[in-house]
């Protein structure tokens, strides 16, 4: 069995669901405990399609899909699953998909909490009253089969596990974008000498993690955005961009007296300074420049990263490589955010100079 068999026709058309809205789809993302008080992380259970709309200016609006062909709960009884599992987890409203149909007064009653109560069939039915073949394959993305060749090379790449976690399970509802945007350069840079950008499976994952930091960048954007001013000096954005990534003044001090006791304790020297700046410091102010100047244009950037990812380890088709190259020349900033995202990665990471070249060729295709 395939990763994602269970439940398998039903994701994909929450899946397909999404795509046909201009939502973002997330599949099988596990929850874990609220605390780490263990070894190893505790998972509380999962949302078996995840979709993130665009809000105002990048605001995100979450909607979990929770699939069941076959449950021992009474239908209402998985509306209250589900509207628990929103309670925990910040979503915004749910989908549940049933192997039969429920009673009307069910379905009116999870109404009244947020959660649409469907089968299939209904569910079908709804799908086409928004678009009238939004069932059928027009990405690359919605083909289950295609989300699992990406998470073939992740299971592959073993260095890419954590990376894996944290970008598919961790970005979708975290609610810290700039502590998760860290951890994921973190853990590129730290696994930077096994990525090749001449093997496909490195490049899905390079699209993939990329797909996520759009993600994360939706809500940073807006967040500062909040802080950005026209009048502001260069020395002010800085200021205030230093502090907004590292989370915060004093997040900020913490980290640059650890960094000066470290000095003093390895030389014994008199301390530098200087401060303790964001990888790639110089490039990260460009891309929040570009993102500041056009904060909608970021999320489209991420569906058409997805793509891009599966793209790169599936056989092409027609009709994907067509809608994919209208994405991507539909926008004017969408080839402007994905090569300037990864000129940064490739910066911050210590990735090798090519893959920002592999990355122009692969554009250029479309």
């Amino acid at each position: 069995m395939g990763k994602y068999d269970k439940d398998r026709r039903q994701k994909e058309l929450a899946i397909r669901y999404c795509l046909a809205q201009g939502m973002v789809p997330c599949l099988e993302v596990v929850v874990p405990s609220i605390s780490e008080l263990s070894d190893n992380p505790e998972v509380i259970t999962d949302i078996d399609a995840l979709g993130l709309e665009f809000v105002a200016d990048g605001g995100l609006r979450r909607i979990a899909f929770d699939c069941k062909s076959s449950t021992k709960l009474s239908a209402i009884g998985r509306t209250f699953w589900a509207a628990g599992l929103m309670q925990y987890t910040g979503c915004d409203g749910a989908f549940v998909i049933l192997g039969k149909p429920a009673v009307y007064n069910h379905r009116i009653s999870a109404l009244s909490i947020n959660v649409d109560l469907h089968d299939q069939k209904s569910f079908e039915d709804l799908g086409r009253s928004k678009l009238l073949d939004f069932d059928m394959p027009h990405h690359y993305q919605s083909t289950i089969d295609n989300w699992e060749k990406v998470s073939d090379a992740y299971d592959k790449c073993v260095w890419s596990k954590t990376a894996f976690e944290i970008a598919r399970n961790t970005t979708p509802i975290s609610r810290t974008p700039e502590k998760t945007f860290r951890k994921l350069v973190v853990e590129l840079k730290r696994n930077r000498g096994y990525f090749d950008p001449r093997k496909n499976e490195h490049m899905a994952i390079f699209f993939d993690l990329m797909a996520s930091m759009f993600i994360l960048w939706t809500s940073m954007g807006r967040d500062f955005r909040r802080i950005y001013s026209p009048e502001m000096k260069q020395q002010q954005f800085e200021h205030a961009l230093r502090f907004y990534v590292w989370g915060g003044k004093e997040a900020f001090e913490i980290r640059q007296a650890l960094r000066e006791r470290a000095v003093q304790l390895n030389s014994g020297a008199e301390i530098p300074a200087d401060v303790q700046e964001f990888p790639a410091w110089e490039q990260l102010q460009h891309f929040v420049g570009l993102v500041v100047s056009a904060p909608q244009a970021v999320f489209g950037c991420v569906n058409l990263c997805r793509d891009l990812s599966i793209r790169c380890v599936v056989t092409k088709s027609a009709d994907e490589e067509v809608n994919l190259a209208n994405g991507v020349r539909g926008s004017n900033r969408a080839t402007q955010f994905i090569l300037a995202m990864g000129a940064y990665l490739v910066s911050a990471c210590q990735l090798p100079s090519d893959t920002k070249e592999k990355l122009k060729e692969i554009l250029a295709e479309l």
